[in-house]
């Protein structure tokens, strides 16, 4: 998709609130603040009202109104002699926590290497959303036919093997949710029938493990297994993904246990109880 250019600021004394209006008037209140946030975070330094306009393309006093905001929420401050911004406290404190939470990544990385060693496909970990699987890393296979993956990847959560983990160890209300609308198929193999995904998820509760053969891309099958947090909370899972020809729809029990392994020793990185991890 081609992106469009950045709206030009209006000329000097030109009516700024009525020009750019018809260009912004698509964005959301918290659409704009997240992106002056994101400017701020990549200058590193403090800016002028001025020099946010310009980089957002939007009037001086519309950016104007989200600072204040923003500033009495914490999430920025003004430096009272030069009057301008940069990140303030409560941010930092989310990115803090952000940082602990996806620091699973640098953690797994190890496990998912070792995991791929010993069975040559790609292996990934994923988070989740309320309605989509997220790739969040992944280790290339061996094998001589790859699959096209990469990091920010995202998948709806009944048509893949990591979706199904979600759907069985996550928030139930979560589940809930899925089932009350229609299920959209990939492939003539994804699961549309909601008896048939109830039952399919209580399997996957009860072995502590999911697949998903050709139901997301034909040719392409993929085994997941959940990774929790400290809290007992379902954080993701580990998956092994590759061609319907190295991973069939009848499982390699070795396959199975040695992601299990990995998916749970990632869990115990994580502070994980160990009752979650041998589900």
């Amino acid at each position: 998709m081609k992106a469009s250019p950045p709206s030009q600021p209006p000329p000097s004394g030109a009516p700024s609130d009525d020009l750019a209006a018809d260009s912004t008037a698509s964005s959301s209140t918290s659409v704009v603040s997240l992106r002056i946030l994101e400017i701020m975070a990549e200058a590193n330094a403090e800016l002028g009202v001025t020099q946010l306009a310009e980089a957002l393309g939007m009037p001086k006093a519309r950016v104007h109104r989200h600072l204040a905001s923003l500033r009495q929420e914490g999430y920025v401050t003004q430096n009272p002699r030069s009057s301008r911004y940069k990140i303030g406290w409560r941010l930092f404190l989310l990115g803090q926590r952000l940082v602990r939470q996806f620091d699973a990544v640098g953690l797994a990385r190890p496990v998912m290497e070792e995991l791929r060693d010993k069975i040559g496909q790609t292996i990934v970990i994923t988070t989740f959303t309320d309605d989509r699987v997220v790739v969040l890393d992944l280790v290339r296979g061996r094998s001589p036919l790859q699959i096209l993956l990469n990091p920010g990847t995202e998948y709806k959560l009944h048509t893949v093997a990591q979706g199904k983990i979600v759907l069985a160890f996550g928030n139930p209300m979560q589940f809930m949710r899925v089932l009350a609308a229609p299920l959209v198929a990939c492939t003539p193999h994804t699961i549309v029938d909601h008896d048939r995904l109830r039952a399919e998820i209580e399997m996957v509760r009860k072995r502590g493990w999911a697949e998903a053969p050709e139901e997301v891309f034909m040719g392409v099958n993929a085994l997941a297994a959940p990774i929790f947090l400290r809290s007992g909370d379902l954080f993701g899972s580990m998956a092994v993904v590759g061609s319907i020809h190295f991973l069939p729809a009848q499982a390699n029990p070795a396959t199975v246990s040695a992601l299990k392994a990995a998916a749970a020793k990632v869990s115990e990185l994580l502070g994980a109880p160990a009752t979650t991890n041998g589900a």
